[in-house]
């Protein structure tokens, strides 16, 4: 199975993604689409403010997408640096690669939720389904879990705590800067 292309690797990723992502790890390959994923998934976050109709809509897409490069550089990096208190030894680039790369279930969720919104004028028939969206939920961190443990080779385990350290010292800054930027504006 040394086909690398993206349609094989796009299916794959949902069965086999440890094997997936080993594989794009030892071709070095797949690095262009993980980042193509974190802009679409910048994108789909950003539908929000896009959909209330505010100034400048598009803006807010476009500022979606360097979100979701600029997080994808800056979640990898910390990752991989936090990664090395568990003992890895993976490159920021591996692990750029893996987590763009699994974040495709979760990006064709969001989409499929956005889709559904554009669709359905009635959100109350939307928001009966969501015990699908929780599962998908479920199964795209299931997915991102063993993408980052193959990357970073380590255990399930350390991998998972690695993960909960990086979120702690990512997300809770940025939101902080977020809300000082806003007050100060």
């Amino acid at each position: 199975m040394s086909d690398n292309s993206f349609a094989f690797n796009f299916l794959r990723i949902w069965y086999q993604p440890r094997a997936t992502v080993a594989e794009l790890i030892a071709s070095g390959r797949g690095h262009g689409i993980a980042v193509s994923v974190a802009a679409l998934f910048g994108v789909l976050q950003a539908t929000r403010f896009y959909l209330s109709g505010e100034l400048f809509p598009v803006f807010f897409l476009l500022v979606g997408a360097v979100s979701g490069v600029f997080g994808l550089y800056l979640f990898a990096w910390l990752l991989r640096n936090f990664g090395r208190w568990f003992g890895s030894s993976a490159t920021v680039a591996h692990v750029r690669t893996v987590v763009g790369f699994s974040l495709i279930p979760l990006t064709l969720l969001f989409g499929l939720l956005v889709l559904a919104v554009f669709l359905v004028s009635d959100v109350t028939l939307i928001s009966q389904f969501y015990f699908l969206f929780f599962a998908g939920l479920i199964y795209g961190y299931i997915i991102l879990l063993l993408a980052i443990s193959t990357a970073l080779q380590l255990t399930v385990l350390k991998a998972f705590l690695c993960l909960v350290v990086t979120i702690l010292f990512s997300i809770f800054p940025i939101t902080l800067l977020i809300q000082l930027l806003g007050k100060a504006f």
